[in-house]
């Protein structure tokens, strides 16, 4: 690979670590390539993407940038998984590939600016997603509004009642 081939690849790397809202650095070895493929498709259902680096380049990507903290991470073989959507779909993704797989180990991950040490990954992967979030929020916030017409419904059918049960005396 030549000069500006590296450059190009740098440049590549750099651009995901910015636009991804979470990274995770993660060693993998002796998974086979049918694995790896279903690992692949299943993140892109949760707008993720997982990508095998190398390591001299990948430490050149983040060198002087935010993520600067994984550079010690690079060593072995490694990929990185780049959540481009809801960072908790994707992990959430990462550690069911995890679960059962001695060749796959989470090392570390960033999020906003933070490093995350492998359990901090795991924590992520236990949030909520976006849309559950929001449903809840949503749930909420029409609580005290079905209380409250519930209870303005339940004064008029109390009167409701009352004039039916005087018509029918009245009837009889």
């Amino acid at each position: 690979m030549n000069r500006t081939e590296k450059q190009s690849q740098v440049d590549s790397i750099r651009d995901q670590f910015e636009r991804a809202s979470l990274s995770v650095v993660a060693e993998f070895e002796g998974i086979a390539v049918a694995e790896v493929t279903e690992f692949r498709s299943k993140l892109r259902e949760a707008e993720g993407q997982f990508r095998v680096v190398k390591n001299s380049l990948a430490k050149r990507a983040v060198d002087g940038d935010d993520a600067q903290a994984l550079g010690e991470f690079f060593k072995g073989p490694v990929g990185v998984v780049f959540s481009y959507g809801d960072p908790a779909a994707t992990a959430k993704v990462v550690k069911e590939f995890a679960k059962g797989r001695d060749g796959f180990q989470v090392k570390a991950g960033f999020i906003e600016g933070k490093l995350l040490d492998a359990p901090g990954v795991s924590q992520i992967a236990d949030l909520p997603s976006r849309e559950e979030l929001v449903a809840r929020m949503l749930c909420s916030m029409n609580s005290p509004i079905s209380g409250l017409a519930n209870v303005l419904a339940g004064t008029v059918r109390g009167l409701v009642y009352a004039l039916s049960a005087v018509a029918d005396k009245k009837a009889a």
